[in-house]
Formats: structure tokens, sequence, C-alpha cells
């Protein structure tokens, strides 16, 4: 059986887009799957073979471990390697050189918008760093056999550089075996906001938490389900400290990483799914959770992402204009249970139809088999 590796440093091993699109995707068409993660065992899930390189606990051990990631790379003496990090950018150079395999580089976000506000990254350095970076990635990208990207603007921006074929396999949610479940909690308010994903200020964290203590100052009974880790201690104590100042500790529900499976049973269960993102940071990378609030037939109140406007529509999504409050858009979603129920019906609607993962798969798959032809041959 044609074993393919997929290899990653950063994510956690059961990652939406590695884990439970890519890897399933790829089990489900006969080949052998392999993840290499940093995780506390290895084991073996859904017919995945997930192999452990250790947990480091900071980014500094993390990088120092690369070099382990690598060998038990090599060792598996795959036909296939599937890089997922920019860090890994030299591993899939080296894989490439040394192996007779095919080698894959997938960039989930454009990482020159993410260097710009990155917290851990000193502002001295951001500037020169999103500069260099998209250079330093089309020159090692030269040597591969291909670049997927998650979605069309970044592929095209790094067609434009690279000699490798390059191609956006959009991260849409997995409908055909995802099920929605009973609600895996109980609410405690009349309505219930939710966000999936990172907790951090370009994601929108400060601005979900201001909303919930203005609505509530209103006297409206909300609460807010948060679906993900913090992305540091320093964005966790400020988030802290505002629920605090405002009040609204008792309102915020952490229910910390929630599992793909789970997800969509607790978006389900919620009245209005939130996406006050940054949009000069999300300009480019389109936010997944978008399509998973639409398959949940949860309606959207959204800043003005300039990746999603391909994407959104008023039958399903509310852009808050930029001088005015979100909650005031989301108060008057909050009041029209009949809006919400036609806005959730045409999102699920929409996302079955068009901008489900059934779809994009189709590429990985025909994209690995074109690559590995090519290598055999």
């Amino acid at each position: 059986m044609t074993e393919i590796v997929h290899l990653t440093s950063v994510h956690q091993p059961f990652d939406p887009r590695i884990f439970h699109k890519q890897l399933r995707s790829i089990a489900g068409a006969g080949y052998e799957a392999t993840l290499i993660a940093h995780h506390e065992r290895s084991l073996v899930r859904d017919g995945i073979t997930v192999l452990s390189v250790g947990d480091p606990d900071t980014r500094e051990e993390r990088w120092r471990n690369l070099g382990r990631l690598y060998r038990a790379a090599r060792d598996r003496e795959a036909a296939l390697y599937h890089c997922h990090d920019p860090e890994l950018l030299p591993i899939a150079v080296a894989l490439s050189m040394t192996t007779d395999a095919a080698v894959v580089y997938d960039v989930h976000e454009d990482y020159a918008d993410a260097i710009r506000v990155r917290e851990w990254i000193p502002p001295s350095l951001k500037s020169p760093l999103a500069e260099t970076f998209p250079v330093v990635q089309s020159l090692l990208t030269d040597r591969l056999d291909l670049v997927v990207t998650a979605d069309d603007a970044t592929r095209d921006r790094i067609a434009a550089r690279s000699s490798s074929p390059v191609v956006s396999v959009r991260n849409f949610p997995r409908v055909g075996d995802s099920e929605i479940g009973a609600p895996p909690a109980s609410r405690e308010a009349e309505y219930v906001l939710t966000y999936v994903g990172g907790l951090d200020r370009e994601r929108g964290l400060l601005a979900m938490l201001r909303t919930l203590a203005d609505l509530r100052e209103r006297g409206i009974d909300a609460e807010l389900w948060l679906l993900g880790p913090f992305q540091d201690d320093a964005i966790e104590a400020r988030a802290r400290t505002l629920m605090a100042d405002r009040g609204i500790e008792t309102h915020v529900r952490l229910f910390g990483y929630v599992d793909y499976d789970r997800i969509f049973s607790y978006l389900a269960a919620a009245d209005v799914g939130l996406l006050l993102a940054d949009e000069d940071r999300f300009a480019r990378n389109v936010p997944t959770k978008f399509f998973e609030y639409l398959y949940c037939r949860l309606p959207v109140a959204m800043t003005d992402v300039p990746s999603l406007r391909p994407y959104r529509s008023d039958e399903y999504a509310t852009v808050v204009p930029e001088d005015e409050e979100p909650a005031d858009a989301i108060a008057d979603l909050l009041a029209d249970p009949d809006r919400r129920a036609e806005m959730g019906e045409s999102g699920r609607r929409k996302v079955i139809a068009e901008y489900s993962w059934e779809a994009e798969k189709e590429r990985l798959l025909a994209a690995y088999r074109r690559i590995l032809r090519d290598t055999d041959g």
C-alpha cells in the first residue's frame, strides 16, 4: 500500500484541516496514512497512524526537535511527504533531496500577513520578516513537487513567485459524515453567541467580549461560548482582565480545544456565530469558521472581512458597519427569531451545495495521483 506521510510541528495532531479532512480523505482513498507530530504518545485513530516525536512545552523546544521529526519522516520511506508549517520548509527540501518521494508544502495562510500581527515577534523585526519570508518561501518551494494553499488569493500570490505547481484546497467543512448531536452543554442564558477557533486579538476575542458586555448592559440575557484555546498567556491575561472589569466572567464559557467531530453540536446549540476578526489580518486568509457556522444553521455577525466577500450574502450573514457597534446588529438578530431561522436554513443549503470539503478533497487526491505518477516515472 502506498504510504503518504503528513508532518506538522505547530498544529495539534487532530487539527481539522490536517487530520479530519486531509488524512481521513487519504485513508478513505486507499492510501496508508501517517501523521508525524508533537503529541503525548503515538496511537492509531480512524485508520491513521499518529507517530509522536515528543511533546515540547515551548516554541524553542519545538524548534530544537525538528531534527527528530526529520529522522522519523525519513525512516518511513514513504512515497509522498506533505509538510504543513513554514518552519518545516527546510525539512521538506531535505526530504526532496535525500529521498525519491514526492514532497508537498501546505500553506495554511498568507504567512507575511501573519508575521505582521504575531505578538511574540519583536516589532522591529516584523516588517523585514514579512518582506523577506515570501522570497525565501518561493526559493525553497521551487525544489518541491507541489504547493497546496487553503485559499485562492494565497495560491495566486505564491504561483506568481514559485516554479512549482500550486493548487488551492479550500478549508470548507466536512459535511458528508459530520453529525450534529445533542447539545453537549446546557445554556445558562436566553441567548448564546459562539465562536470557534484560536483566541487572540486579531481573531476578535476582545471585540467579542466587549460586545457581550454591551448586550448585557442593554438588558439582553446573552452568554458567549468560546470553542478554542488562548493563543498565548498574554492574550489570556488581557481577556480575563477585561471580563472582570466588565463583570461578564460568569457569562463567558471557555470550553478550550474541542475535537472537530464535536464542534458542530456546540455550534448548533447557539443562536449567532461571531466573526469579529481584524479586517486587515484576513484580507486574504479565509476564516473556516464562517462555513462551519453556516453548516450548523447559524446566522453570522461579522466584520467586513475582505477574504469572505466572494462567499458572504445577507441571506445568511450580517456585516457590522465600521462606524457601528457589533452589539447593535446582534441585538437586532436576537430580537428576530424568524429572520435567524431563515438565515440559518439559507446558510446550510449554501454550504452543502457549494462550500463542502467533499468537493475540495478531490483536488487534493487528483494532485497526489499526478505527482506520484510523475515521481514514479
